[in-house]
């Protein structure tokens, strides 16, 4: 891994975390099942979609996408926490 991509990593990975917060704070209940945490998860993957499907490159575009992404990372983590015990 380049020093650049480990800059990426790191960075993604404190907004994630962050997000990860936000939601939590926001939305404290956890999910009641892991169909509600999927319908959730799978919200974010559309709107995701929506944001890679425009057709206009510009940096908007893509701190959208960014922005996306980062939600359906922290959802996904959401999921993993709340719908699947750890062994």
């Amino acid at each position: 891994m380049t020093n650049e991509q480990s800059l990426q990593m790191t960075m993604a990975f404190r907004d994630i975390t962050m997000e990860l917060n936000r939601a939590w704070e926001g939305f404290p209940r956890p999910a009641a099942s892991a169909h509600e945490a999927f319908a959730v998860l799978k919200e974010e993957v559309d709107e995701l979609w929506d944001a890679v499907k425009l057709n206009q490159k510009t940096a908007r575009r893509d701190e959208h996408i960014r922005s996306e992404a980062i939600q359906v990372a922290a959802m996904a983590i959401r999921m993993l926490a709340e719908c699947v015990p750890l062994k």
